[in-house]
């Protein structure tokens, strides 16, 4: 028979077999069982099917909702390779980033789906099924109720099943999961990675793995490498320099940077490039590296000043604005063309910081021809990547973390997960990690019992702001005898407060024409002057300062990203101001 469910369930008593907590049937998932049986059963490929598959751990990397076990609703195997089917039954809707069942928008639903199987899906290609490099892993979400059109940002249509879109695979469930293993691996190809169907041995080995002693916990017994090899100081880069090429994950404050000015420490004599996110972040990297008087020579730049340099009749506005994929063609484009004249010039070595935000925009291409030789650099290259998923808006549709997950393939891959920053104020990381998932969080009425160090102001107005930051931050500063010094303040504005106006009013620009008081700009950043400085929260993303005041709109899907790069700028203490 071509399909084999793992348990095999008497077809047609699902509904006593697969319940809830209270014995009510689970109708979303009867309903794709049945589906699974009866399309795949007609199927002229082998396919194997784990249903309500329980693993006793969760990956570390992708864990957005902090799990430590996985339950997986379908596992699906064929020779292309596994496919995780995570199941909502019943109406579902969207609204604000979030998932809802039902179409009111009163039941949210605590997990993305979309991200709950993505995380599934590292935890099998990690932990469980690691030794298999060359299996596919991909996932899929089936709303097996829904009969309308389904659109939402937080989407991608080619992984989803419902019943209103099975029209376009003809009512058949076997043609939507080909396609999803067609459209994914499409996705990898891009990035020089291509996949094999799996081989006979393998498919076994697969199997035997899964079942039937999936529940068995020794089977699963791994070491947390990060635990073994205890990354608290700088002595580990030590450790690291047998592999030129590394990639360093964590969170604000970890210590990235610190690995990175040691890593260019050992490039002696050599021509190497560093690569920022912004402007600020360049030239503020640039006044370090004068300060420290490297012995490499090094270039500090950014991305995309980098590829306007070679693209000169494109305007650096328009660059910029490009599309991810606009921007992935532009340096394919730029790369074939600087190899057709000869003017590749590979570096001898590589540093990216705030890597997640570049990471779709060809930064593979970048490192694969631009250090190492042959254009092989992903391979021969020596390159140090620094990032933070948590930091990237993958979770607006981008395949970022795919594409980091990639790049692991050719990197030695650590991921440091204590932040260092805010030793001296733990509340500023305990909200850092909260902020993300919980954005409410700053209005509820606990915060100063659950964050007595973290200060919230609230304000009618920006005129209102402006008179506080005059006679609360700005008066102290200007006190010959303060503690306080402006080289340690920043005042971090929301972007929407820097717009031009705001609300047919003067924005916090225009307000903040005063004495003593200047935005923070590319030729000042590295500047000790006794002044007070403010910037976009965007903008200062890489950089930080003893003392953060955030100036923010009521917390929200649409801010929660900015506060939390403003939060986790602070060293010491944070304040936080909401103009009502």
């Amino acid at each position: 028979m071509p399909v084999s469910f793992h348990p095999n369930n008497p077809i047609n008593a699902l509904e006593t077999i697969i319940v809830k907590d209270d014995g009510s049937p689970l109708h979303g998932e009867i309903d794709i069982y049945r589906k699974l049986w009866d399309d795949l059963s007609r199927s002229e490929m082998d396919w194997d099917i784990w249903h309500d598959l329980k693993l006793p751990e969760h990956s570390d990397n992708f864990n957005y909702y902090k799990k430590t076990s996985s339950q997986i609703d379908f596992l699906i195997l064929s020779k292309h390779g596994i496919i995780i089917l995570e199941i909502k039954g019943g109406p579902i809707s969207t609204k604000d980033n979030t998932f809802f069942y039902g179409k009111k928008f009163d039941s949210p639903i605590k997990q993305n789906p979309f991200k709950q199987a993505e995380g599934y899906k590292y935890t099998l290609k990690d932990n469980i099924l690691n030794n298999l490099k060359g299996c596919f892993f991909c996932e899929a979400v089936a709303f097996p109720h829904v009969d309308y059109p389904f659109e939402s940002k937080l989407i991608d249509k080619n992984l989803l099943w419902t019943s209103f879109n099975a029209k376009d695979y003809d009512g058949s469930i076997e043609k939507f999961l080909l396609n999803v293993f067609e459209y994914s691996k499409s996705k990898h190809m891009k990035h020089f990675r291509t996949y094999e169907d799996i081989s006979p041995k393998e498919y076994v080995s697969i199997k035997k793995i899964l079942s039937p002693i999936i529940g068995d916990r020794n089977q699963f017994n791994t070491t947390n490498t990060l635990e073994w090899l205890g990354i608290q100081n700088i002595e580990i880069l030590e450790g690291l320099y047998k592999n030129p090429r590394i990639m360093i994950e964590g969170p604000p404050g970890s210590g990235k940077t610190t690995v990175a000015k040691a890593f260019i420490d050992k490039q002696l004599n050599k021509n190497g490039i560093y690569l920022c996110w912004n402007n600020l972040l360049m030239n503020y990297t640039k006044s370090i590296f004068n300060e420290r008087q490297f012995a490499s020579n090094i270039e500090v730049t950014t991305f995309f000043r980098f590829f306007q340099k070679f693209n000169p009749l494109i305007e650096f506005q328009k660059l910029s604005s490009m599309s991810e994929d606009e921007f992935y063609d532009m340096v394919k484009d730029t790369i074939q063309r600087l190899e057709k004249n000869d003017k590749l010039k590979p570096y001898d070595f590589i540093v990216i910081d705030e890597a997640q935000d570049l990471f779709d925009r060809g930064l593979d291409l970048f490192i694969n021809k631009f250090s190492g030789f042959n254009g092989q650099g992903l391979i021969n290259g020596n390159s140090l990547v620094l990032f933070d998923i948590d930091q990237s808006y993958s979770s607006s549709g981008r395949n970022v973390s795919e594409i980091a997950d990639l790049l692991t393939e050719y990197y030695c891959h650590f991921k440091m997960n204590e932040s260092k920053r805010s030793s001296q104020n733990p509340d500023i990381r305990k909200l850092s990690s909260e902020i993300l998932e919980h954005h409410t969080i700053l209005n509820d009425e606990k915060f100063e019992e659950w964050f007595p160090n973290i200060n919230i102001k609230r304000h009618r107005n920006l005129q209102d702001v402006k008179s506080y930051i005059v006679k609360n931050i700005l008066t102290p500063i200007r006190e010959s005898d303060s503690s306080l010094k402006g080289q340690d303040c920043i005042i971090l504005i929301e972007s929407s407060f820097l717009g031009g106006s705001y609300n047919g009013k003067e924005d916090l620009r225009e307000l903040l024409i005063i004495r003593d008081i200047e935005e923070l700009t590319e030729t000042n950043v590295g500047d000790t002057a006794n002044k007070l400085r403010y910037s976009s929260i965007l903008k200062f993303k890489g950089l930080e300062k003893k003392n953060v005041f955030l100036i923010i709109s009521n917390p929200s899907d649409y801010n929660k990203y900015e506060i939390f790069i403003g939060v986790t700028r602070a060293i010491l203490n944070v304040e936080i101001n909401i103009v009502e």
